[in-house]
């Protein structure tokens, strides 16, 4: 949280709520949610500001998720220090027209991109959606998969079978390990993605087959993959292969993914300046209220 002195003059103050209007104001233009859901461990403060930041109207349905949502798509996927044990993060998401794609934005989520987002929701069956994941405070974002797949479920109508589900967060966290390991999510996100195209494409469904895809395409990107990361790519990709997935498909709803990973901005640039704008806008708040959060 960013800390005011009490030498905030009202030039200053009204400077920063501008820079942050304008943001917010660029944030929702697009219209305002169809479903959101919030971590049910927010207080009704929280709860109150995730809403305000999703630009939820009262149109919005708006659903509470449990740790217990959590953990059915996580436990076994996810290391239990990501899961945690309380419902935080939150999540909205609008329904778009045909060719649209997934579009995803991302505020107070340190570890998950919106890349990684975006990959492990088309794996999921995701269609022309967009998609925000918030949280009152930073998380790493792991657990907001779970509210974001019900979310889409409740707004589109549709069942993403739990299996799908679940391989869309090994997806995730896959590629954030990875993306760890070689110090950068954008190339670790960008591998995945040409490998699964690859794999989905050309229907591999072998070790044998998909190895050399995994390899083939590091090379390209200039990544120096271990013996175990190969092995931890290769099996993801063979857990895809047995979804239901169309190349086609999969290659609209991404469109435009890659070239945000490779371009020159850079990764997590426009995040953090989101970040670090939510935290002014909340200070704010605090400061002309009397300190009150």
């Amino acid at each position: 949280m960013a800390v005011f002195s009490n030498k905030v003059t009202h030039r200053q103050l009204a400077g920063l709520a501008f820079a942050v209007l304008l943001w917010s104001t660029t944030a929702h233009a697009q219209g305002t949610p169809n479903v959101v859901t919030v971590g049910a461990n927010l207080t009704a403060g929280q709860r109150q500001q995730m809403l305000k930041d999703f630009g939820a109207t009262q149109t919005a349905r708006v659903l509470t998720i449990n740790h217990q949502d959590e953990e059915r798509l996580l436990s076994g996927v996810a290391p239990q220090s990501q899961i945690g044990t309380r419902s935080i993060s939150s999540s909205a998401v609008t329904l778009e027209g045909s060719g649209y794609g997934i579009h995803v934005t991302t505020r107070d989520i340190t570890w998950v991109t919106p890349a990684m987002y975006a990959n492990a929701l088309a794996t999921a069956g995701v269609k022309n959606a967009r998609v925000m994941a918030d949280a009152p405070y930073p998380v790493s974002g792991t657990a907001a998969l779970a509210g974001i797949l019900t979310a889409y479920q409740t707004a589109s109508g549709s069942n993403i079978p739990l299996s799908q589900q679940r391989t869309a967060a090994q997806e995730m966290m896959v590629t954030g390990n990875l993306g760890d390991q070689i110090g950068s999510k954008s190339k670790a996100a960008m591998l995945v993605m040409r490998v699964k195209n690859t794999v989905i494409q050309n229907h591999l469904t072998s070790s044998s087959s998909i190895r050399p895809v995994v390899v083939n395409e590091a090379n390209r990107l200039n990544i120096t993959l271990t013996n175990t990361q190969m092995t931890n790519i290769t099996n993801l990709m063979l857990s895809l292969s047995r979804l239901p997935l169309n190349a086609q498909t999969l290659t609209s709803q991404l469109q435009g993914w890659e070239q945000k990973a490779a371009s020159a901005v850079p990764p997590g640039l426009w995040q953090q300046l989101s970040q670090w704008l939510s935290q002014i806008w909340r200070a704010i708040q605090s400061l002309l209220h009397g300190g009150k959060p």
